[in-house]
């Protein structure tokens, strides 16, 4: 698409009127949880077979720096508690962050994250990365060390991102990305290995991925083209190809994570990188085309600077369970998460369907 019918398009869909905004915490249904302190960041989520839900999360230091950690924590109650924190990936040399989190078809909780390590004596060389991949057979309790990707994978040094979809065919799907670019790697046994790495797009990253009752498969991604103000929608029969993008709505709404509802609706939620920033929802009933005339407000608090948002979100017997962070109170600079938190928001999926 060129920059000429990118912005033109932008004209077209904000001159259709501004959303009816709604609180979520007017919902009848709606509890909040704050799960995390002075942590959090980028949090994953997937339900495991068992129904339990595990959410992954970026612990022990900040936005950036060398000291992060990655930690689980887990709920059997939809998301209403949560069990202390334990040990994903912890190198107190190196930097774990980025990561991604599926639930494979035999149960094997697979995720993915980003290695790096800086060279202490002279910070401006760029640091040594690769990817990593930790499994769990129990539901989140423990897991595994490290594996890393291949020595001669084109791959290794891609970044993870958010959800690793687990296909009807048993077939799981990870989206990765470098710089502007996105990529989906495969396996078909159950995480152990990846490969058939296609690109998907040379103007995203930061990727969410939803295969719809329909077979059709829907993304939404952070652009990356330059611009970099806006999220793109782009569809696909096959995971393979895909259509020229659109915009998702006006305003800053990356990045997403998506989710299909009980009645085939999708569900988008997003940073919210406008005033008053914070995280936010919309839904389609038309595979993400167009979206229905009402913006979720989940969080809004968000005031010193856009360091906030990455939701995930869960869909678990009639609850919508979503988690974000918000670190935009840290001290600035990014490497003290002093202040971040990472919260859960449950609603009944019931409130969600009935507007329109």
């Amino acid at each position: 698409m060129s920059r000429f019918a990118f912005v033109a398009l932008l004209s077209v869909i904000a001159s259709a009127g501004p959303l009816t905004e709604i609180r979520v915490d007017s919902l009848r249904s709606t509890e909040r949880i704050r799960v995390a302190r002075d942590s959090g960041y980028f949090p994953r989520s997937t339900v495991t077979r068992g129904g339990a839900i595990v959410i992954l999360y970026r612990a022990n230091a900040g936005h950036q720096g060398p000291k992060g950690d990655l930690v689980s924590i887990r709920s059997t109650d939809i998301g209403r508690t949560w069990s202390t924190p334990v040990s994903v990936a912890v190198d107190p040399d190196a930097d774990d962050r980025n990561p991604a989190l599926g639930t494979a078809a035999d149960g094997t909780l697979v995720a993915a994250f980003y290695w790096r390590k800086f060279n202490p004596a002279d910070p401006s060389v760029p640091p040594v990365s690769k990817i990593g991949f930790v499994y769990s057979s129990d539901e989140g309790r423990s897991w595994t060390k490290p594996v890393w990707a291949p020595e001669n994978a084109s791959w290794r040094t891609y970044s993870p991102y958010g959800r690793i979809l687990t296909l009807s065919t048993g077939q799981m799907v990870l989206p990765v990305y470098y710089k502007s670019s996105t990529w989906l790697l495969r396996s078909n046994d159950h995480g152990k290995t990846w490969g058939d790495l296609t690109l998907v797009s040379n103007d995203m990253n930061e990727t969410a991925y939803a295969v719809l009752p329909s077979g059709e498969w829907v993304l939404v991604g952070r652009e990356s083209n330059g611009h970099g103000a806006n999220s793109l929608v782009r569809h696909s029969k096959d995971g393979r190809t895909w259509s020229q993008p659109t915009p998702l709505l006006t305003d800053r709404r990356l990045p997403s994570d998506l989710a299909v509802l009980s009645d085939g609706s999708l569900l988008a939620v997003h940073g919210y990188r406008t005033i008053p920033r914070g995280a936010r929802a919309v839904r389609s009933i038309d595979s993400g085309k167009t979206w229905l005339p009402i913006d979720y407000i989940i969080h809004d608090r968000a005031e010193r600077n856009t360091d906030t948002g990455y939701p995930s979100v869960e869909v678990v017997n009639g609850w919508v369970v979503i988690c974000f962070y918000d670190a935009s109170n840290a001290p600035d600079g990014k490497a003290d998460p002093k202040g971040a938190f990472l919260e859960v928001v449950r609603i009944r999926e019931s409130e969600l369907l009935l507007r329109r």
